[in-house]
């Protein structure tokens, strides 16, 4: 989880049990606790907080806010190349109607070092829109009671190729809409689990797991957001799908599989994604152009070799930009790039030297340049 935001997202109904609403901002609560110790980051909103007749918050987001206040500035184990840890988004509407009582909480999040508040445009204050910069920030989502909103959410999350952790809780929704939120996705979860995420190599059952995450009043609210951090360390790391030179026959193919297998798949590895190489692994679809585009719109990371200059690599290329992927660029040198070299960061190779020189020379372009921003966002 190090290096990954987790989005805590969820509301209670107004009318629903005390005790359950209780045990769900303890389990919140620990929750961030636990993601902060393995090296993790939260996105959350910001704004008004609900509260029922008895008083009780009907949404979790202040709660965790409460937790990144009391937190070391900045939280250890954070990767520096990374900026913002935690992040909250909000409407401008929204920062007004932060109730007064949080507002000591507000100013201590605002002062850290490792805090950003996103604010979309004035006048602008569409639930979608908050959700869409939420999900920019976010890479893992954990959903907790709610309704249409978590939902949403859900599929946005998916629809970008990223884990959905949904906790069965009989929460109802603030607003009163949707079809269950959490308790809804939890179901779909366990009957479809690679839909919603995917476990690394030896971590066991994934429908085992999400069938062990239902909160009730009984529950050992601290025992179960442990074994919900634990879940989320042994996510399997997003995929880094390569588009390189394919063609076994071209000149340049044995240089470009060196340089892949050598420098390439160590340097993606350490940086906590799966490669993806086509060809190599198992086919997902009948026609593999399908499978291509499928894997860049749902890529954590894109590497892009142009050594060879394929027409295939620059349409990749293009669409991986389009989609706002982040995207890695290299070529052999002597490569006639098809754009002008300081207008897309690209890293030219040579196939001499050893291993070691070229994976640290590697490495630190790769840090300098994976995390760039959309070229429009």
């Amino acid at each position: 989880m190090r290096g990954l935001r987790v989005h805590i997202t969820g509301s209670a109904a107004a009318g629903g049990d005390d005790a359950l609403i209780a045990a769900a901002h303890s389990f919140v609560r620990t929750l961030a606790a636990e993601t902060i110790a393995y090296g993790g980051g939260l996105v959350l909103g910001a704004g008004g907080e609900p509260r029922n007749e008895t008083g009780q918050p009907c949404i979790f987001d202040w709660t965790a806010l409460e937790v990144i206040a009391d937190a070391p500035d900045p939280a250890p184990g954070w990767p520096q190349l990374r900026p913002e840890r935690f992040v909250a988004v909000a409407s401008q509407r929204g920062l007004d109607k932060i109730p007064a009582y949080r507002t000591e909480i507000w100013e201590r999040c605002c002062r850290r070092s490792d805090f950003q508040l996103v604010v979309a445009p004035p006048g602008w204050r569409m639930a979608g829109i908050i959700r869409e910069r939420q999900v920019l920030r976010g890479d893992i989502l954990l959903a907790l009671g709610g309704g249409a909103g978590a939902e949403h959410l859900a599929e946005l999350y998916s629809d970008e190729g990223k884990p959905v952790v949904p906790i069965r809780a009989e929460l109802g929704a603030y607003n009163h809409d949707g079809n269950g939120g959490s308790r809804f996705l939890h179901a779909r979860a366990i009957a479809n689990p690679d839909d919603f995420f995917r476990l690394r190599d030896g971590a066991g059952s994934a429908t085992a797991h999400i069938s062990n995450l239902r909160l009730r009043t009984d529950t050992d609210t601290g025992a179960m957001a442990r074994q919900a951090a634990k879940l989320l360390t042994d996510l399997r790391p997003r995929p880094a799908f390569y588009v390189r030179l394919l063609n076994t026959s071209h000149p340049d193919y044995p240089a470009v599989e060196r340089f892949f297998r050598d420098v390439v798949d160590t340097v993606v590895a350490k940086r906590g994604f799966t490669p993806h190489d086509m060809g190599r692994g198992r086919p997902q679809a009948a026609f593999i152009n399908v499978e291509i585009f499928e894997a860049i719109h749902r890529a954590g990371l894109v590497i892009v070799d142009l050594t060879g200059v394929r027409p295939n690599c620059t349409m990749e290329l293009g669409y991986a930009l389009a989609r706002h992927r982040r995207v890695v660029i290299s070529a052999r040198k002597g490569t006639q790039l098809p754009f002008d070299e300081d207008k897309l960061p690209t890293y030219i190779w040579e196939d001499t030297g050893t291993s070691a020189e070229h994976l640290e020379e590697y490495r630190q372009w790769f840090d300098r340049n994976s995390d760039l921003p959309p070229i429009v966002e």
